[in-house]
């Protein structure tokens, strides 16, 4: 009766959501410890300073978010949009206009979904703050507002390099989705099928160029894999005691990427983009 009450707290859709975040998007962040060793983390003394200094940063997001919940999500928001818009202007591999891309397709990202949905992205940011957060929806129309000029922006930029054109269609065919489907179905619409689709593509390539050990990459991706599911597991067993099912998995879902995004955007941004660009 307990699991079909928990089950029952989530739609098909939410389903859909969890499933794919788990088994696409998590997976994409276990590349990592490959992408350390591409950057030069490749001795195990090496390697053992990267995973101790990458969970550390993990741990100390976690009991930031427990203490400031409020702060955490807009630092989350903030890196979330600068760790996107990053990626995806490097998709177009040019070598001009990354803050514009950037800029537009971070914003685009976070505040299309938002401004589709305001009333159920409000409820999620809720969840994942303990605290009533609609205040800040009395000043979402700057960001909104901001997005928009963005888009117009980069539309113009388009009849200039022609690498943009394709990006036009593409974050109108994502203004699509985020109207069309929940906040939840569209983030893991992004976050599965464009955002770990580029990230992977560029990542492999220069794997396969330029790292010698293959087995490791295997090796090390399905081992941070297992442990990221069997950890996000054991958290929502336990929150589920507290919260319902639907609640608990956002929770480990939303705070568990912040966690993990300010290491990766360190590693992936920082460190990496540099060298492989």
């Amino acid at each position: 009766k307990f699991l079909v009450k928990m089950i029952a707290d989530l739609n098909i859709l939410n389903i859909i959501s969890f499933f794919l975040i788990f088994f696409i998007g998590l997976p994409h962040g276990s590349f990592d410890g490959a992408v350390a060793s591409l950057v030069g983390f490749r001795n195990r003394i090496q390697f053992l300073w990267f995973l101790f200094y990458y969970l550390a940063l993990f741990f100390f997001v976690i009991l930031f978010w427990l203490y400031f919940p409020i702060i955490s999500l807009v630092i989350f928001i903030l890196v979330t949009i600068v760790h996107f818009g990053l990626c995806d202007w490097a998709n177009f591999r040019i070598n001009k206009y990354k803050y514009q891309v950037s800029f537009t397709y971070g914003m685009t990202i976070i505040f299309g979904i938002i401004f589709f949905n305001e009333k159920e992205s409000l409820l999620i940011f809720e969840y994942l703050t303990n605290e009533k957060i609609y205040y800040f929806q009395n000043y979402f129309f700057i960001p909104y507002t901001l997005t928009f000029f963005s888009i117009v922006y980069f539309i113009y930029l388009s009849f200039f390099e022609k690498k943009l054109r394709k990006g036009v269609l593409e974050i109108l065919l994502l203004l699509l989705i985020f109207y069309i489907f929940d906040p939840l179905l569209s983030f893991t619409i992004y976050f599965c099928f464009f955002h770990t689709y580029k990230h992977l593509k560029h990542l492999i390539k220069n794997i396969y160029l330029n790292l010698p050990n293959k087995k490791f990459v295997i090796y090390s991706t399905l081992i941070f894999t297992i442990i990221s599911w069997i950890g996000g597991l054991g958290i929502i067993y336990y929150l589920v005691h507290n919260y319902s099912l639907y609640e608990s998995i956002l929770k480990v879902i939303f705070i568990g990427l912040a966690a993990l995004t300010l290491p990766h955007m360190m590693l992936v941004d920082v460190i990496y983009r540099k060298r492989f660009k």
